[in-house]
């Protein structure tokens, strides 16, 4: 009887490993699977260009934002006229939190600290503890915004509660900024109906 009940936990054992091992396989697939409308947005954490450490649900938590991606110098460029628009329409007036994450995971590490230096000389002093510079998962983020062109920025406009509202699907144009602002005024119309005109 006691021999039976050994094995019957050791089996159990296994059995329940071997469901850990499959939730974790499940789990690593989910997480660098393509995101789509409707999903929430991951959160990311990194150090901000102004040294501190930052988290993007910290500044984005609650509040209809703008998120800006950007893998590349090329993409580095789309990213900082995409920000100049937004910073004139929206984010100036934080009518929306809008925040851009720069991924530097392939950049050679001697260079990363002259980056972030020339990225703080061409930034507003505003947006300094706004930007996320990221040097981890660079190839899984890569996954889950379905990044075809990295010389490109990829942006997205999230909801207050972190769901995908609207991106972009190419590089800045007229047509991709009007198609953003379409996207501000159905939200702000389905948030705040009154504050339309």
């Amino acid at each position: 009887m006691k021999k039976h009940l050994n094995l019957t936990r050791r089996d159990l054992l296994l059995l329940a490993f071997g469901l850990f091992m499959m939730l974790r396989v499940a789990s690593a697939q989910s997480a660098t699977e393509a995101l789509h409308s409707g999903d929430v947005f991951p959160d990311i954490s990194g150090q901000a260009t102004s040294g501190k450490p930052i988290q993007l649900s910290n500044v984005i938590t609650g509040k209809t934002a703008i998120v800006v991606f950007s893998f590349s110098k090329a993409a580095g460029q789309d990213a900082h006229r995409w920000n100049d628009l937004l910073s004139k329409d929206y984010c100036s007036d934080h009518a929306l939190a809008c925040s851009t994450v720069i991924m530097l995971a392939s950049a050679p590490r001697l260079l990363r600290g002259v980056i972030v230096s020339e990225l703080n000389r061409t930034m507003p002093p505003s947006m300094r503890n706004e930007t996320i510079v990221s040097y981890q998962s660079q190839d899984s983020w890569k996954e889950r915004l379905a990044v075809t062109d990295d010389s490109r920025a990829y942006v997205f406009l999230l909801d207050p509660s972190g769901h995908i509202r609207w991106r972009n699907s190419g590089a800045l144009s007229e047509a991709e900024f009007e198609g953003l602002k379409d996207a501000v005024l159905e939200q702000f119309r389905s948030a705040k109906p009154h504050s339309v005109q």
